[in-house]
């Protein structure tokens, strides 16, 4: 069989299985001459055939480089040249070439203009409108991730914020029995108007306002003094000698401190969980704050959206800056006095002090409210100090503002102060907005005539023991509450539904409690020992306990059947 310009040969056929016989597989003289052999073995796929009707010349740019070829595979790789006929020689491929029958591989998504830049097919654009095309873009997707960012970065604080804070101040022990919780939105809707309170009592001595102090700024700044040996008193409601007094002689049924009234009459603005304890003596209530509680410290930041660190040591965690709030308050309210011994002294002495003791400058005002005709309100308020305008007496309250971290006010006082004060007081207003009510609704308890709010900053921000005042400032309490939007109709309206309530219960120890979680108050009945043997593992019998001593009061008598019973309360 003759094919082109060589003759292939015969082929013998073998019956016994695949390939030549045996008896030909020696013999070189019967194989195919001019062809090319390679061993194999049955194992090997089938490779590629030669392909004599396409022209390798056509197209020199697109041949293919065999450098890095496979020696194995070059013997059937090979194509038809000038050279026929072909040298049979294994051992010079240099006369073989690869071709390759199939078609260029075509791009998946379609023709490679698409994604080249320069062939890209587009509507003509002038060259600004290309640019603000890419701006809107750009600040579509900025507008995006800040977005994004703001969403996940309030709700980390927003978690920690509630972990921060969203703590009973009272632990809620299984047998109280809660009696009844009253949600925040009622008491927006309550409004009672009492007429003018009338002074049953005036106790204590004042200290003269240092008017200089006005002139502060940050410029001329004045380091903030200690007063250790000064006595501060904190006294509840049913410790108090002269409220033991006023309840003997029957001056009134309610009875409570400014702080404490304060506290119910800002409920809604506060944020923080704080408790009052309640006491049903016979016809007659007394409110009373638990040794230790809450309402001895001073809030700070409780209503800002930044929250404080979670660690309770941390110098910037609310209980810290509780503390330290507090011992700026009080020192600040004995600098700015005029020391030179002269003072404005009551008809009684300081109930609290004893003789040759050094006490701060307050007088304590024991003033009587009419809330109904058979129901009347005591409370114990203070002023820190007095001043003489053209003959006239003004008393003022004191308290300092303080300012530990600008960055979490975003405010610098040292920066404001002079330019801006409006500004510094706002955002004050904003991430202090429970404390500077209670603050206004003291002073107007009190009958104040001025209330003086200092500036207190610290001398460095990681500093927490020394201060500066940057400013000192003065306010009338009624225009500053109508500033802050505190109505003292609503006021008196949340302490007479409280009172109301609290006049329906049975004799016995109740405690008032602000929902940690929720803008909710809730009472609570408790043993008439809650709050006195916190430390004490497991009661003694009755018998083996010793008898608390009982308290002769000057003017009156120890045997008392209503004094026995609030001491009996108590114990």
């Amino acid at each position: 069989m003759v094919s082109g310009e060589f003759e292939i040969g015969a082929v013998p056929f073998n019956p016994d299985g695949w390939g030549p016989p045996e008896s030909t597989a020696n013999a070189t003289s019967t194989l195919p001459l001019h062809v090319p052999f390679a061993p194999f073995s049955r194992s090997e796929k089938l490779g590629r055939i030669a392909d004599w009707t396409r022209n390798v010349y056509a197209n020199q740019s697109n041949r293919p480089n065999t450098g890095n070829k496979n020696p194995a595979d070059t013997v059937f790789d090979f194509s038809a040249d000038d050279s026929f006929p072909l040298s049979i020689n294994p051992d010079d491929d240099s006369s073989f070439r690869l071709v390759d029958g199939k078609p260029p591989p075509r791009p998946k998504f379609g023709p490679k203009w698409r994604f080249n830049q320069h062939h890209r097919l587009q509507l003509p654009q002038r060259r600004d409108e290309e640019v603000e095309a890419r701006k809107r873009e750009a600040e579509k997707e900025r507008a995006r991730r800040d977005r994004h960012y703001n969403l996940n970065r309030s709700n980390v604080n927003q978690s920690r914020r509630e972990a921060a804070i969203f703590k009973s101040s009272v632990d809620i022990q299984p047998e109280w029995n809660m009696l009844d919780q009253i949600p925040f939105s009622t008491f927006s809707k309550l409004s009672f108007n009492v007429s003018e309170p009338e002074d049953l009592l005036l106790c204590g001595s004042l200290e003269y306002y240092d008017r200089s102090y006005d002139r502060v700024t940050p410029k001329n700044e004045r380091r903030l003094e200690r007063f250790k040996y000064r006595n501060f008193f904190k006294v509840t409601t049913t410790d108090d000698p002269v409220i033991r007094r006023l309840a003997n002689e029957d001056k009134a049924t309610v009875f409570a401190t400014d702080a404490i009234l304060a506290t119910l009459m800002c409920a809604p603005r506060s944020v923080y969980s704080w408790d009052i304890v309640i006491q049903r003596v016979g016809n007659k209530l007394f409110f009373d704050k638990r040794d230790g509680s809450q309402l001895d410290l001073l809030s700070v930041h409780e209503t800002s959206q930044e929250p404080l660190p979670e660690a309770k040591d941390d110098i910037n965690s609310a209980y810290s800056l509780g503390v330290e709030a507090a011992y700026i308050n009080q020192n600040f309210s004995q600098q700015v006095l005029v020391r030179d011994g002269n003072k404005l002294t009551f008809d009684e002495p300081n109930p609290f002090a004893t003789e040759g003791e050094e006490v701060a400058s307050v007088a304590y005002r024991y003033r009587r409210w009419k809330l109904d005709d058979d129901m009347h309100l005591v409370a114990r308020c203070e002023v820190q100090s007095v001043v003489d305008v053209n003959n006239q007496r003004s008393f003022l309250t004191l308290n300092a503002l303080n300012e530990f971290d600008s960055k979490y006010s975003g405010v610098d006082w040292r920066q404001k102060l002079e330019t801006q004060r409006g500004a510094v007081l706002a955002t004050e207003l904003k991430n202090n907005a429970n404390k500077l009510a209670k603050w206004t609704a003291q002073a107007l308890l009190a009958s104040a005539d001025l209330m003086k709010l200092g500036y207190v900053s610290r001398v460095h921000p990681r500093d927490h023991f020394n201060h500066v005042i940057l400013a000192v400032m003065g306010y009338k309490p009624r225009d500053f509450a109508t500033q802050i939007n505190l109505s003292t109709a609503n006021m008196w309206g949340i302490v007479k539904s409280i009172v109301d309530l609290c006049m329906k219960l049975n004799e016995g120890k109740y405690v008032l409690v602000k929902d940690p979680s929720k803008p909710q108050v809730r009472i609570y009945e408790v043993p008439p020992d809650a709050f006195e043997n916190d430390y004490v593992e497991e009661p003694l019998p009755e018998e083996e306990q010793v008898q608390p001593p009982v308290e002769n009061v000057e003017g009156v008598e120890a045997t008392n059947d209503l004094e026995d019973k609030v001491i009996d309360s108590q114990a």
